[in-house]
C-alpha cells in the first residue's frame, strides 16, 4: 500500500472518531493500526508524517492523534 493510500485510510479512520463524536477525543494509535491491519510503528510513522503536513496533531511518540481542518479537508477534497 503507497503511503498516499496509508495516509487517507488514517485521516479516514480519525474522521469517523469526530464524525461519531459531539467532542472528540484522542485516537490511541493502536486502535488505528488494528483498524488498518498495519503495524503499530508504521502508523505511528505515518501519523508524523501526517503531523508534520499539519493533517492531525499528535503527542511526541505519536501514541494519540486527532484530525485537524486541513486533515478533513484533504480527506473531502
Amino acid at each position: 500500500m503507497s503511503r498516499t493510500i496509508k495516509i487517507q485510510k488514517v485521516l479516514g479512520v480519525l474522521a469517523k472518531n469526530v464524525e461519531i463524536n459531539i467532542q472528540p477525543g484522542l485516537v490511541d494509535s493502536t486502535c488505528i493500526a488494528d483498524k488498518l491491519n498495519m503495524t503499530l510503528s508504521e502508523t505511528k510513522q505515518i501519523l508524523k508524517i501526517m503531523d508534520g503536513m499539519g493533517f492531525v496533531q499528535s503527542n511526541m511518540e505519536a501514541d494519540y492523534s486527532l484530525i485537524t481542518s486541513a486533515g478533513l479537508t484533504s480527506l473531502h477534497a
